[in-house]
């Protein structure tokens, strides 16, 4: 018998100590919550409970709100893996916060406007008390509700929040900011009648309960992130489908507001109506309607307007199951913990060092390799890229990234395969002819960067040239502008990079390569594991992830062009005995023709002003048509989309679950907000009030094919554009859109009545020596050339005059020419015509690059 005990309690500290490991192989996390406990957090109290989270090894700390506490410092301070905030971590994240949101759970905020009975329409609320709608950010929504009903925070008296609805019930403040799901049960009880303003209803959609995390974390515990999303969203559905069991466990466990049952279950049930279930999965994240919220915060003045929103680094995305590594492999790498890189600092838009942050293709390249990897590339910080090669040949670091292979580094490196490539030029002074064949430069000094790949290859293949070496780019140039060197070698990018953000005025470029050079991973000779890592990874690369990197960094196309420059000269010395000759004949005629033709000149100037005054005319008075039809349209969209609220509501109540008609719900609220867009595009369009300010041309560009996106699918016309990049200029851009649609239109139309059945209208802009040039090509046929120059007059037009009045394209060049300060021209193409435009590039440093 004292045998059987004894056994017993063996196997009963058997099964002690084996829970108890498995208890420590648990990841421990901790979930900082945006206020304090109630059914908000249901779906992760049940994930926990249920043992979710535990199923896919996490143990999950809740930590509850305080008045001293910030949500997103928590958790990029470590203090806290994940966080759970308002819409306006979106802000924090162009405020360069480092963290990643993870999943939506509440589709549309809670927060509401109450008002007192007597009050049914918020134009009523001018010199009014409202309690709890401070100025800031997270009354976003009440005030832009406010702001379609003239009312600003100016017009109202505000009070500070009591968290209690006493003021209203006793009718000290005659309207209160109130979340949905809290206060309205306590009014509900109390009997007060009141009424309900939601922001909702007047198109100010928010998201809410946004759970989010560090990019720290996302990079080094993405599988943990996707498990901790995916046990909250199975906790969010167990939750919603057992609303008493979850009140059950909050009064248990979580109740440190004493809520009661009641208040919880009314909690509950508003919850799930602002989750949307029957229209989105729990957890989902909508692109389009995050970029809409950012948009709102950049108008509203919480974020600069140039701020570049990359909302791919925003939005989690689960790494790919790393399948190209052996089980050998991957043991290593979770042993190495992170891959150290040497780079050029130096080198954009390929690589830079920038305040201490490293960018450019390679940086994507770089981070796009840890994620498939599953651990980080850190970069070695240096000075130069002579710098950078020696630390790799001492071993320093693990890679030396965008390589061109040659034999010395071969001796201290192993290559991967390719992964992207560039083409060099050559730039002289401009003074210097342009070379056909460089092998016809003879003894001339040639500058390229010390250490790259060029140098070697260069003394290779052109043993009539002297290599200088230079320790940058800005040495080069400046050798080039001494006469010390004939020229300088670098890839066309970098070159165009450099020409964009310095003067020159005194260089162009000397000579085109035509062959192309790859770049490559070079890995340390004396880890071949690596190695063979390194060169799986590359070759998993797919050419959609390598034609976005160099999308997003090398937007640049160069056209191969002839010296004329003798030509130009004789053609330059014969207009001027030209026009000596004309002016002595011009000056021999009589007064009174003299005087007939600059009275003639002046009647034709005042004709013309007339004219454009009567157009621009026409233009307020359809400016002020399309705000009337606005101020119109946007009441009928706020009410249907707060018809597809009643009708998901409808679906909720009946328990109706019909894909097809959620399919079509969805249809309806993607179709009303492009109605919206295109409302507030036709709106800044026709904007009088207007101050020159910096833009992005392909933005511009963007808007005005939007406009004609209609008339271009109807004709069937395919759009063709260059590689996106970022060309920038300062000016007018709503007058800049008015030449694009006006240059668009005319080609729309004379493909159409040419009854082309392959339209084309191809884009292109570059930029070369400081000058955007953005040239339109259709393929209708071309203009004669009689006629290149009357196409710019006023009321010439080709058109009947039901189709247009002649004025476009006088216009068009008046706003480039004048108000833009640049060119446009036009002339044929072997398919067409080209229409050209020539504005000023000037320089707009982003933050965070």
């Amino acid at each position: 018998m004292i045998l059987k005990y004894i056994c017993a309690i063996a196997l009963l500290c058997i099964i002690s100590t084996s829970l108890s490991a498995n208890e420590d192989k648990l990841q421990k996390v901790s979930l900082q919550l945006q206020w304090k406990h109630q059914f908000e957090f249901a779906g992760f109290y049940m994930a926990q409970e249920k043992g979710f989270y535990k199923d896919l090894g996490i143990d999950v700390e809740f930590i509850e709100f305080n008045e001293n506490i910030d949500v997103v410092d928590s958790v990029t301070s470590g203090k806290a893996q994940y966080g759970l905030g308002y819409s306006s971590i979106i802000v924090d994240y162009l405020n360069d916060k480092p963290i990643v949101f993870v999943a939506n759970f509440f589709k549309q905020s809670p927060l509401v406007l109450i008002t007192q009975k007597e009050i049914t329409s918020l134009s009523q609320l001018k010199d009014s008390k409202i309690e709890g709608l401070a100025n800031n950010i997270d009354n976003i929504t009440l005030y832009t509700m406010l702001d379609k009903f003239g009312i600003s925070d100016k017009d109202i008296q505000t009070l500070p929040p009591s968290f209690s609805v006493d003021a209203f019930i006793n009718k000290d403040v005659d309207a209160m900011s109130v979340f949905i799901t809290n206060e309205l049960f306590l009014l509900e009880e109390s009997g007060v009648e009141y009424n309900i303003f939601s922001p909702v209803t007047y198109g100010a959609k928010y998201y809410d309960a946004n759970l989010f995390t560090s990019q720290q974390e996302s990079v080094e515990h993405s599988p943990r992130v996707e498990k901790f999303r995916d046990a909250s969203i199975r906790g969010w559905e167990y939750a919603l489908l057992h609303k008493e069991e979850a009140v059950q466990l909050i009064l248990k466990k979580y109740n440190t507001q004493n809520k009661s049952k009641k208040a919880l279950l009314f909690e509950a049930k508003q919850i799930e109506q602002i989750m949307l279930t029957k229209v989105h999965k729990i957890g989902s994240i909508d692109n389009d309607k995050v970029e809409i919220i950012a948009d709102n915060f950049k108008q509203s003045g919480f974020v600069d307007t140039k701020k570049v929103f990359d909302i791919d680094k925003f939005i989690f995305k689960a790494k790919e199951e790393n399948n190209i590594l052996s089980l050998e492999e991957k043991k290593y790498l979770k042993e190495k913990e992170y891959i150290t890189a040497c780079v050029d600092p130096n080198w954009m838009p390929f690589s830079a060092i920038v305040d201490a942050k490293y960018i450019g293709v390679d940086a994507d390249f770089l981070e796009l390799f840890g994620q498939k990897l599953g651990i980080p590339i850190e970069i070695y910080h240096t000075k130069s890229w002579s710098q950078s090669v020696g630390f790799a040949k001492a071993k320093k670091c693990d890679i030396l990234s965008m390589l061109v292979q040659t034999r010395e580094k071969k001796k201290f490196l192993n290559f991967t395969k390719a992964y992207t490539n560039f083409t060099n030029v050559l730039i002289t002074r401009t003074n210097k002819p342009i070379l056909t064949d460089m092998k016809n430069l003879k003894n001339e000094k040639i500058a390229i960067v010390r250490d790259y790949g060029e140098v070697e290859l260069m003394r290779d293949k052109y043993p009539n040239l002297e290599v200088f070496e230079v320790e940058n780019m800005k040495e080069g140039f400046a050798k080039v502008s001494s006469g010390e060197v004939y020229g300088f070698i670098d890839n066309a990018f970098t070159i165009d990079y450099f020409f964009q953000t310095e003067d020159n005025l005194h260089f162009k470029i000397g000579n085109y390569f035509n062959e192309k050079k790859s770049l490559h991973l070079g890995v340390r000779d004396d880890d071949v594991k690596l190695h063979s890592i390194l060169q799986k990874v590359v070759q998993s690369l797919s050419e959609e992830e390598k034609q976005k990197i160099r999308d997003k960094w090398l937007g640049l196309e160069y056209e191969e062009r002839s010296d004329y420059t003798v030509v130009y000269q004789i053609l330059g010395i014969s207009f001027i005995v030209f026009l000596f000759i004309a002016m002595r004949i011009y000056y021999v005629k009589q007064s009174n023709t003299q005087l007939k033709i600059k009275v003639a000149k002046e009647l034709e100037k005042a004709k013309a002003k007339d004219k454009v005054m009567f157009h621009q005319s026409k233009l307020v008075a359809m400016g002020e048509m399309i705000e009337n039809i606005a101020h119109q349209w946007r009441q009928p969209l706020s009410q249907v989309n707060s018809c597809v609220l009643v009708i998901d509501d409808i679906l909720d109540v009946k328990d109706i679950h019909d894909k097809e008609l959620e399919d079509k719900l969805l249809e309806i609220e993607s179709l009303t907000k492009y109605m919206s867009r295109t409302i507030e595009d036709f709106k800044n369009f026709f904007d009088q009030n207007k101050e020159k300010e910096y833009f992005y041309i392909e933005e511009v560009l963007d808007r005005s094919l939007e406009v004609l996106s209609g008339k271009i699918a109807s004709n069937k016309i395919e759009i063709v554009r260059g590689l996106a990049t970022e060309h920038n200029c300062y000016g007018y851009p709503s007058e800049l859109q008015q030449v694009f649609i006006s240059i668009l239109n005319n080609a729309i139309d004379t493909i159409h009545e040419k009854e082309r059945s392959k339209g084309k209208i191809t884009i292109k802009i570059n930029a070369i020596s400081s000058v955007n040039t953005i040239t339109i090509s259709d393929n209708a046929g071309g203009i004669p050339e009689d006629l290149h120059n009357k196409i710019f007059e006023p009321y010439y037009t080709t058109k009947h005059k039901s189709q247009g009045t002649g004025l476009g394209l006088y216009i068009s060049k008046l706003i480039v020419e004048e108000s833009l300060g640049g060119a446009l021209s036009v002339k044929n193409n072997f398919h067409g015509a080209t229409f050209t435009i020539k504005l000023e590039a000037v320089e707009i440093i982003r933050e965070g690059k």
